[in-house]
């Protein structure tokens, strides 16, 4: 009879395969990890441009393509190295609306695959502030909605100067309807006791 030489290491390999049909796992068999999409920066102005990357791309990719309905156009990603991912730049619209966007992210000639992320497009800031001038000695209760039964988030001074919004109708206030919307403190103020120093907006 002839013996053949084992080692101990191919004995456990070997038992594991009697005892349940199946080799070990090697490392080649570990599943792939799934693409992965970064926006940089992630609140961006309207008019200006984010930065795209995206990694662990399927070897066989013969191009890769970012868009997003906030993009001027979709925008192909040039392959970089050490480390291996995707990147690119794309502009978003002038009239992009504000809030969050979602950038897909899918390859050519490489199977059926996205990826996913997202950045912001902050609220344009009011382009023209309007003043106004507290007209009440006794001062001006800031309202939490444009009634004077809503809770005070706060106080202005006589003459003080402040910040208009826009307006909107409100509870009435000696026979004045309109009311202001204001930042600092968020809320609002009767018309009644406030003297604009321009065109105030209505309020969308």
């Amino acid at each position: 009879m002839v013996r053949s030489a084992v080692s101990g290491c191919a004995v456990v390999a070997l038992a594991s395969v009697a005892f349940t049909g199946v080799a070990p796992a090697s490392a080649s068999d570990a599943p792939r990890a799934e693409p992965r999409v970064t926006v940089t920066p992630a609140s961006v102005k309207q008019k200006a441009a984010v930065t795209v990357r995206v990694v662990n791309v399927p070897k066989t990719c013969r191009a890769v393509q970012a868009k997003s309905d906030a993009f001027a156009k979709p925008v192909m990603l040039a392959k970089k190295t050490k480390p291996l991912m995707y990147t690119g730049q794309a502009a978003v619209k002038a009239n992009a609306a504000p809030g969050s966007h979602q950038v897909v992210v899918g390859g050519i000639g490489c199977g059926k695959w996205v990826a996913k992320g997202t950045f912001t497009v902050p609220a344009a800031p009011n382009s023209k502030v309007v003043k106004g001038t507290v007209t009440s000695k006794a001062g001006l209760f800031v309202r939490r909605q444009p009634t004077s039964n809503s809770p005070a988030t706060g106080t202005y001074r006589y003459r003080q100067t402040i910040a208009l919004v826009c307006k909107k109708a409100g509870q009435p206030v000696a026979g004045n309807r309109t009311w202001y919307r204001v930042n600092v403190p968020k809320g609002w103020v009767t018309a009644r006791y406030v003297k604009a120093q321009g065109f105030v907006p209505n309020c969308k």
